[in-house]
């Protein structure tokens, strides 16, 4: 059999989801891991329009908030709080022991650090001296 290696601008969803399933496999297989639970909070207007979300995964008693993004009209509204305090009581809901978040140092950090969480580790070196924020609250 021959196999090959392809690059792919913007995989599909499927065929991520093809190593997702993979990852989740081996994890059960090795330590009994359950699989990974996909969420998202939506802030939608009166047309079903998307105008913020929170949303990540359940990842072995973590809740991993992947994105947060509120549209520029609503930011400074307390949308993004909300959000957040709705992934906090999913993350309970599902047993999850801590939360874990990433952020840019241009982005979002004192708004996660007045949510309770703090910075368990920096990644330097990116582009215009950047600064990579891995934060964590935890929960019990």
């Amino acid at each position: 059999m021959t196999y090959s290696i392809s690059f792919e601008n913007n995989p599909s969803h499927d065929d991520i989801q093809i190593i997702c399933d993979g990852y989740m496999k081996n994890a059960y297989t090795i330590k009994g891991h359950k699989p990974l639970e996909f969420f998202a909070f939506f802030i939608r207007d009166e047309h079903n329009q998307i105008l913020g979300d929170c949303h990540g995964n359940t990842l072995y008693g973590c809740l991993y908030v992947d994105g947060l993004w509120v549209t520029e009209s609503l930011r400074g509204k307390g949308y993004g709080t909300q959000l957040m305090h709705s992934a906090e009581k999913f993350a309970l809901d599902k047993g999850c022991s801590f939360l874990a978040v990433n952020t840019m140092d241009w982005e979002a950090l004192d708004f996660y650090k007045k949510l309770g969480y703090f910075v368990e580790f920096e990644r330097h070196g990116f582009e215009k001296n950047s600064i990579f924020y891995f934060l964590r609250k935890n929960l019990k």
